[in-house]
């Protein structure tokens, strides 16, 4: 089995496996009492005809298919309380047969008393009419179509629509000069109209409901489809009858009476529960054909049959006919407005979703930059270790010379506690950075100079390098102010300085210039950091941005370093390059907007 669906403005054959997958929730097996009433109710129909006098069979069938109903009608009942979900539609369902039954029965009376049916159209037919609409809601209340939105009145519309199609084709190619005949009343015209629209209506909706999910026709949804369709065949055969007076109760069309008597019967007895729909966003995904074209088949159909006639017979289109295709139109308009209020309120969901997704992205990508600034302080933590002690050991030194001197009587020297003072704030200042640096919280965004900003962040840099790798700033003397914090330019060359060093393990030179150049006449502040390492092949550059690529040995690095950097860059309103060449080096380039004034 082949579906077909749009992609990318091309037509695509899906191949989908075939539709085996039971419904859900099997009750069973059939009644062992369903075969044999199936027989009985079949061979007793034609047998009353075969052995019956002609007056006495409409009494036959008509007390056959009131004892059928009223069965249904009971078996619906009691499979509203077997079947929770669906028993709204059931308990429709078995009012609708219950209102069969007595219009079946009224007719039965009225022959057994007066010895002929009632007349046609009469008061017991309002029962009929009331069978049709309770069995077409009881269908839509069924859990076939989604809770929500609109759908359950689109497959109202569409099995309408259907209905009329049908009529609106019937009309052109037979029944309209039949119905212009003189022999038969408006009323009974009307009814007729009336009969055949409803149970057109009814087999559209049971086509809807089931077209998408084919597997639905083996529950009680495709008894009562196949209930319908002969409901409908008997209907469409017996119009032209009634119409040139040639029909006559219990004549042999009337077993199409009950053998869709016999498959509604069947729909309550079915061992397949109904099948529930899907929600409405997943409505929407279907994209195939048939769900596409489906809802525009039959207005279509109808439509080439106005073309037809307007080029090669344009008389035949009277009043009636272009009164249905009005009401064809009309329908579409209404359930054009029912999908647009459906496709509105799920565009507001998806609005809402994107808008929770798009919170939840920024809240991890802050995440990652808080890690990554963490990793970056874990780091500078390391460098920093060999200065503290450096600073520790002058503290200690002064302090035993001071101790000393005391012992000895004599006062400690000045330069010893100067020394331990400078030590001690070059200590404050060092803690002080690594902490300013580690901080969660964002900075406003100010007007620094970037050239005093990296002159300030040499001490922790060349931390970073250890003694393999040499630091050179090429800072130039020009001031060049840019918006931004302290922190994020912190945090953007402490990650480009920490890739330089980690691709030169044996050692190498790394260079820091800065530059004011214009670029589309707008001034930029230009800084490259240029390391003498291994380099990157271009295969490597093309992923360098991505989110958890690494090139690093496991535990060695998170790949978030480089694409933080990518993102500081944009919230400064800056973008960043990358050249690279093998056994060579490699420079990034970063542009940042100066701010004026």
């Amino acid at each position: 089995m082949a579906r077909l669906s749009w992609t990318d403005g091309f037509l695509r054959t899906d191949m989908l496996p075939p539709d085996t997958h039971p419904p859900p929730d099997a009750f069973g097996s059939w009644p062992k009492s369903a075969p044999w009433l199936v027989l009985a109710y079949g061979l007793l129909g034609p047998a009353l005809l075969l052995v019956l006098a002609p007056g006495a069979r409409g009494l036959a069938l008509n007390a056959l298919n009131t004892i059928i109903f009223a069965h249904a009608g009971i078996l619906a009942l009691a499979r509203a309380r077997k079947e929770r979900d669906a028993r709204w539609g059931w308990q429709g369902i078995a009012a609708g047969l219950f209102a069969q039954t007595l219009n079946q029965a009224w007719a039965t009376f009225s022959i057994l008393r007066y010895g002929t049916a009632p007349p046609f159209p009469s008061w017991g037919d309002l029962l009929s009419v009331l069978t049709l609409i309770l069995i077409a809601a009881s269908l839509l209340a069924w859990p076939l179509a989604s809770a929500s939105g609109s759908e359950r009145w689109r497959k109202g519309m569409d099995g309408l629509g259907a209905g009329m199609s049908a009529f609106f084709i019937g009309w052109f190619l037979a029944l309209g000069p039949l119905f212009h005949r003189p022999g038969s009343s408006p009323e009974e015209r009307g009814a007729m109209v009336v009969f055949f629209l409803g149970n057109a209506t009814i087999l559209g909706i049971c086509v809807y409901l089931g077209a998408r999910r084919t597997s639905r026709f083996r529950g009680p949804l495709g008894w009562v489809t196949m209930g319908f369709a002969a409901s409908l065949l008997q209907i469409t055969l017996q119009v032209p009858l009634v119409l040139v007076g040639q029909y006559r109760l219990g004549d042999s069309l009337d077993l199409l009476v009950l053998l869709a008597a016999i498959f509604i019967l069947l729909a309550p007895m079915a061992p397949f529960p109904v099948e529930p729909g899907h929600p409405p966003d997943v409505e929407v995904q279907d994209r195939s054909i048939g769900a596409l074209m489906l809802p525009m088949l039959p207005a279509a159909l109808a439509l080439a049959v106005v073309l037809a006639a307007l080029a090669w017979a344009p008389s035949t289109l009277d009043a009636p006919l272009l009164a249905m295709g009005t009401t064809m139109a009309g329908l579409g308009l209404f359930r054009g407005m029912l999908a647009l209020r459906d496709l509105q309120r799920l565009s507001a969901a998806l609005e809402s979703r994107v808008m929770a997704r798009t919170h939840d992205l920024e809240a991890m990508q802050e995440t990652m930059l808080r890690t990554e600034r963490m990793n970056a302080m874990a780091v500078l933590g390391a460098g920093m270790a060999h200065d503290l002690n450096n600073a520790l050991a002058t503290i200690r030194a002064c302090a035993e010379l001071a101790m000393a001197r005391l012992e000895e009587g004599q006062a400690p020297e000045g330069k010893d506690l100067a020394h331990i003072l400078v030590a001690a704030d070059q200590s404050t200042a060092l803690t002080r950075r690594l902490m300013s640096f580690g901080r969660s919280e964002d900075e406003p965004h100010a007007s620094i100079c970037l050239r005093d900003e990296l002159s300030h962040m040499e001490t922790i840099l060349r931390m970073l390098l250890g003694r393999q790798c040499s630091l050179r700033l090429e800072l130039g003397e020009t001031t060049v102010p840019i918006l931004g914090s302290r922190t994020q330019i912190e945090q953007i060359f402490v990650n480009l300085v920490s890739n330089a060093r980690d691709a030169m393990p044996q050692g190498g030179d790394i260079t820091i210039r800065l530059s004011r150049i214009l670029f589309a006449g707008k001034p930029l502040a230009c800084v490259e950091v240029e390391d003498t390492g291994e380099g990157m092949p271009p295969e490597v550059q093309a992923k360098i941005f991505s989110p958890f690529f690494t090139t690093k040995a496991p535990g060695r690095g998170t790949g978030l370093g480089l694409p933080s950097v990518r993102q500081l860059m944009h919230n400064l309103g800056g973008d960043l390059s990358v050249t690279s060449q093998p056994g060579v080096g490699t420079t990034f380039m970063l542009r940042f907007p100066v701010a004026e004034g």
